[in-house]
């Protein structure tokens, strides 16, 4: 299987667990998912970058918009969000979730939901 052809969650699943074989990752659930935490923390210290980037006493007045900042750092916000989805992938499989059914359940759920920040 090849990433280009997968087109639902279940065949990102499926390219994972083919994955984690070909190249004997561990299943081990707790340590993937302290994987997957210091990726997300990958994504914070990437999105930090943007955030100064806009602030004017950080670069010297030149501070940009958030537009420019995210456009700036985009390639590396998509890889750390890639790897955060992997990991996500790796969880569902190890813990027998089928996470396109996990999905829409939910957000059939929220459908209905009300957010009191909102």
């Amino acid at each position: 299987m090849f990433p280009n052809e997968m087109r639902t969650l279940q065949d990102f699943q499926e390219f994972h667990r083919w994955l984690d074989e070909q190249k004997g990752f561990s299943d081990d659930v707790f340590l993937n998912m302290m994987l997957l935490s210091g990726e997300v923390g990958e994504v914070a210290q990437v999105l930090k970058k943007v955030h100064h980037m806009q602030d004017p006493r950080r670069t010297e007045g030149e501070a940009q918009t958030l537009e420019e900042a995210l456009a700036a750092h985009r390639d590396d916000i998509g890889q750390e969000l890639a790897d955060c989805l992997a990991y996500i992938f790796k969880l569902a499989n190890y813990t027998g979730v089928d996470l396109q059914r996990a999905y829409l359940a939910k957000m059939e759920k929220n459908l209905d939901r009300t957010w009191k920040y909102k």
